[in-house]
């Protein structure tokens, strides 16, 4: 079995580095490229900021590029254990199908407090036909139906023709 993980971080490249430093102007970066695992699943290992503390909350979301809304979501408050090892592990789970999407990674504080952003472009392609949703059986039952049943239900169709 296969582990979709895939490693996010809040730090932008280094202008110490003469490479990224030249590069600064750059604003399109290439697209990460995700696929599912056979759950359906993708594993997001983020590593976590300098000003991230114990209570503070990380949210992650995927967004199709012609939605309004989020396609996935996750949301997490962090601990002290996440704090001392500087990394959390987020998952999506029953991804449904392939498509461009806009990921946001966001940590809040205190009082909703907006502390880091960073958004990725990302190309999520889902496992085989993506995660299909069972089927219900419907619920049939063999008892027959009360004389009351029947007259609940032949008075409100008398009722709903007037």
């Amino acid at each position: 079995m296969t582990t979709s993980r895939v490693r996010l971080s809040f730090a932008l490249p280094s202008f110490e580095d003469t490479f990224c430093a030249a590069m600064a102007h750059n604003t399109i970066y290439d697209g990460l490229h995700i696929m599912a695992d056979e759950k359906h699943s993708i594993c997001f290992a983020c590593e976590l900021p300098d000003d991230a503390h114990k209570g503070d909350t990380i949210l992650l979301n995927a967004t199709k590029i012609t939605a309004r809304r989020s396609q996935y979501f996750v949301e997490y408050t962090l601990e002290q254990k996440d704090i001392e090892s500087r990394m959390v592990e987020l998952n999506f789970k029953y991804i449904t199908g392939s498509d461009h999407c806009v990921l946001q990674l966001m940590l809040y504080g205190l009082n909703a407090t907006l502390k880091d952003n960073i958004e990725f472009d990302a190309y999520i392609k889902a496992f085989g036909l993506g995660y299909q949703q069972p089927k219900q059986q419907p619920l049939v039952t063999n008892e027959p139906h009360s004389f009351k049943q029947f007259a609940t239900s032949f008075s409100s169709f008398f009722i709903s023709l007037f």
